[in-house]
């Protein structure tokens, strides 16, 4: 086997170095802006305490029992994503809700590596820098980041590697990158039944094998889906089912707060599409990362099962497009779109460039190969200036455009104390404001999943400006004994709005 020498060494480094340097750029903005806003003490949601305590039971090499949803709580039998049993050993080294949040920042950049030295093959250093950073900061992934840590970004750099395999017409790396992704999220399996749809399709002038193994996969992605959904959700579910219907509405099944979805009329399709207002737009963005030529790519097919399930429920959330995590798989589908319509438009050029192999010439000329005319390639970079410009023009109603405004919380100092006051080992009931930030070594409960528990957890944390007690005063001590009746609580902490309260009895 040859050794590289230095001439292979430079060739990769100078085919590499611009599209590790956006990563980075990318990497570090996302990491800022997480830094700010954990110092902030605005936590948006409780999914990041969710997270870390299964990330907690990993570490420990046990099933993640997330008592925060409710005691004994299986959270594999929420969502389906056994592929963040790989968080264990990373939360054992770093134990903090803050390490998620990083992951996930570097999840993202990670993304950014493929996506732009395709564009780099393609369009030369300009290219992607253009398309390297418009993906990078993308509406969806700037969204993800938003709303802090969910198991979703596991599956964005699969998507772009993959996507990058399609579009280069690698499909045996293309199916291989994009397998993992049914161990992400249970909907995962239809965007694989999709992929292998989109494969036969781009495949159907090839030797009949290849189609056929394409069906194959996209059959393997439907059994995936169906197994998941219909085999292990309900098996560790403590209701035994699926705790989210089909129409995308959680119904949270097998919880203290469990509720029925409530029936409702079947939506037109245009109804689907266009009601409330808000989907439309969202769909506007969607397109635009794709510079809107992206739709005519079998590729971007893999948009509709995220869009169906979204769409047809009854969940406002679901619709939004400027702050919600499951956009984030949205990006890099949209994007490999782009580059994949890019490169059909400057084949019949390349094609009659030397054949780059991978780990045998890596690098790049000073530019992209020469276009076969100047139309096309005038087309390419107009179409791929358009998500740059939709970036440009909605960057003000994304999180990172808040990032200068981010201070550090006058209460952090309060907020450490609480942490101090109660101890590791213990069990404690917290609203959302300290909740993430109390699971590192501890058993960690939402308010109001504790009714009916033989011992009631040890500590009440409460925090009076968080949301969760919607403006109402509420005291620690005060609350937690009319919570659990024949238990008694008395105060043992008190700053800047903060209560703790241990149980005496």
């Amino acid at each position: 086997m040859r050794l590289p020498d230095r001439s292979d060494v430079a060739r990769v480094a100078s085919a590499w170095w611009l599209p590790l340097a956006l990563a980075c750029t990318v990497g570090t903005l996302y990491i800022c802006f997480s830094l700010a806003q954990w110092r902030t003490l605005s936590d948006p949601s409780w999914d990041l305490a969710i997270f870390a305590e299964a990330a907690q039971a990993y570490s420990r090499f046990e099933a993640p029992i997330v008592p925060i949803k409710a005691p004994g709580y299986n959270l594999l039998g929420d969502h389906f994503h056994p592929i963040l049993m790989l968080l264990g050993p990373i939360f054992r080294l770093f134990p903090s809700a803050l390490t998620l949040l990083i992951v996930q920042d570097l999840l993202i950049a990670a993304s950014v590596l493929p996506i732009a030295r395709l564009a780099q093959r393609l369009l030369g250093r300009g290219g992607a820098v253009l398309v390297g950073l418009a993906y990078g900061l993308g509406w969806g992934l700037q969204g993800a980041v938003g709303a802090e840590f969910h198991e979703v970004c596991v599956a964005v750099p699969l998507l772009a590697v993959a996507g990058v395999a399609f579009a280069r017409r690698r499909w045996g790396a293309c199916m291989a990158w994009l397998a993992p992704v049914i161990l992400v999220k249970e909907d995962l399996g239809l965007t694989v039944f999709v992929a292998g749809l989109a494969l036969a399709w781009r495949r159907r002038g090839e030797d009949r094998s290849g189609m056929l193994v394409s069906l194959a996969y996209a059959l393997f992605g439907i059994v995936a889906f169906i197994v998941t959904v219909k085999l292990f959700l309900p098996a560790m579910n403590p209701a035994g089912t699926w705790a989210y219907s089909l129409d995308g509405s959680a119904t949270g099944a097998g919880t203290t707060m469990a509720g029925a979805t409530a029936a409702r009329q079947v939506p037109s399709l245009w109804q689907i599409l266009t009601v409330p207002s808000v989907k439309p737009v969202t769909l506007l963005v969607l397109l635009a990362g794709a510079g809107f030529v992206g739709a005519s790519s079998p590729w971007f097919a893999l948009v509709l099962p995220t869009l169906a399930w979204r769409f047809a429920g009854s969940v406002n959330a679901y619709y939004q497009w400027n702050f919600w995590h499951y956009n984030a798989v949205l990006v890099p589908i949209a994007a490999c779109a782009l580059l994949d319509v890019i490169a059909r438009w400057l084949a019949p050029a390349r094609a009659s460039a030397p054949t780059i192999v991978a780990g045998e010439n890596d690098a790049d000329p000073e530019g992209p190969a020469p276009a076969s005319s100047g139309r096309r390639r005038a087309l390419a970079w107009a179409a791929a200036c358009v998500p740059a410009v939709s970036l440009a023009l909605t960057a003000s109603f994304l999180p990172l455009w808040k990032l200068p405004t981010l201070a550090e919380s006058p209460r952090m100092a309060a907020a450490q104390g609480v942490l101090n006051v109660v101890p590791a080992g213990t069990s404690v009931e917290s609203d959302t404001t300290l909740l993430a930030r109390l699971v590192p070594g501890r058993d960690v409960y939402w308010v109001g999943t504790t009714a009916g528990m033989d011992a009631p957890p040890e500590y009440v944390v409460v925090d009076r400006q968080s949301y969760a007690w919607g403006g109402a005063e509420v005291d620690a001590e005060s609350w937690a004994s009319a919570a659990h009746p024949g238990h008694t609580y008395e105060t043992i902490y008190s700053a800047q709005g903060f209560r703790v309260a241990r149980r005496t009895s």
